[in-house]
């Protein structure tokens, strides 16, 4: 009876958890937009911690050191806002404006390729197929570029809501920086005694794996971004800055991120020449392979516990499921449930 008992207990929980699962799934909009900034306020959190604990060591009260790092942060905010956003901005705006241009210039070549395609000998089943192929891909760059530009007319009011949502995670993360014992006493008082030896374990494992992750990605975005700007710079294709920050940050989806950052840059030199387009790619190639040997396997990838597969089905799951932002979250997610599984398993047997 007591078995029984216990196993009607699991089920109902099961059942619990997978329609919390399916509910949070179908408002994941709203729920989005409520987390955002507890989201970006932890991201926060883990990159600050470890100045504010050399500072903590240093005898500086936590509060602040807090605040000092944050008076930091808006001094180099503000000579980046006067000497350097500028520029970004400028430069982004001018490669939005180009974007037709640019279309032209492909559309004039694929007309080159189509007409080298009609005057050959190839049969008619083979020419249609290419046809066909070439106005499918055709057709989903100039929706590509279009959304491109409905988008950027949008891009003040977005602008000002992320700005919004900083202001108002650096805030949470002054308290979740400030009051971190608070908070884990407090999450702890809601535990039985026998589970907490167990939780605490869990989550200082899981702290590990956030930690690592997140200050890693953001050390190694920067790296990766600094990197192929230069390159750019060196190669002679426009809008260094912008396409070699866009592509650090495409650096941190694992696996696709690489191709997808560099896509555009290779797009714009192919414009130029056809020369830049592939020193553009072996520069590419050069500092992922930099990445793929130095960086990432010391900053991140070891700490991790996943196998390239797991890294690889979570990253397209998470894709599939939440876009971007679930391809960026989607290895520190699996390496967490991995931890929480294992932790599981370990219990109950």
């Amino acid at each position: 009876m007591h078995n029984k008992r216990k196993i009607l207990t699991y089920l109902i929980a099961i059942v619990a958890l997978l329609m919390l699962v399916y509910s949070i799934y179908l408002l994941r909009d709203k729920i989005g937009k409520i987390v955002f900034p507890f989201v970006m306020a932890v991201v926060v959190s883990y990159i600050l911690y470890p100045i504010v604990a050399k500072l903590e060591a240093k005898k500086v009260a936590r509060s602040v050191s807090i605040i000092l790092i944050y008076f930091v942060l808006g001094v180099v905010f503000t000579i980046a806002t006067v000497f350097v956003v500028p520029k970004f901005i400028n430069s982004t705006k001018d490669l939005i404006n180009k974007l037709p241009d640019i279309t032209l210039e492909y559309r004039s070549n694929l007309d080159g390729m189509v007409n080298l395609i009609y005057a050959s000998k190839w049969p008619e089943d083979i020419k249609n197929a290419i046809f066909k192929e070439l106005s499918r891909g055709t057709d989903m760059a100039e929706e590509l570029i279009l959304k491109t530009l409905r988008n950027s007319l949008a891009g003040f009011i977005r602008i000002a809501t992320a700005m919004f949502d900083l202001v108002l995670a650096m805030i949470i993360a002054y308290y979740l920086l400030k009051d971190s014992e608070y908070f884990s006493r407090s999450a702890l008082s809601l535990v039985p005694r026998k589970w907490r030896n167990g939780l605490i374990a869990t989550f200082r494992e899981i702290n590990a794996i956030l930690s690592s992750f997140i200050q890693g990605q953001l050390f190694t975005a920067v790296i990766i971004g600094f990197m192929e700007t230069i390159a750019l710079a060196i190669v002679g294709v426009k809008y260094p800055l912008v396409l070699g920050m866009l592509g650090g940050a495409a650096n941190t989806i694992p696996y696709f991120g690489p191709i997808i950052g560099a896509i555009p840059a290779v797009a714009v030199a192919l414009i130029e020449s056809p020369a830049k387009a592939i020193w553009t790619i072996v520069a590419y190639v050069i500092i992922q392979q930099i990445d793929n040997a130095f960086i990432s396997p010391r900053i991140i990838e070891s700490r991790l516990g996943l196998h390239p597969v797991t890294t690889i089905l979570a990253v397209l799951a998470g894709g599939e499921f939440f876009g971007i932002a679930g391809m960026l979250l989607a290895v520190p997610a699996a390496a967490v449930i991995k931890v929480i599984l294992k932790r599981a398993i370990e219990a109950i047997v």
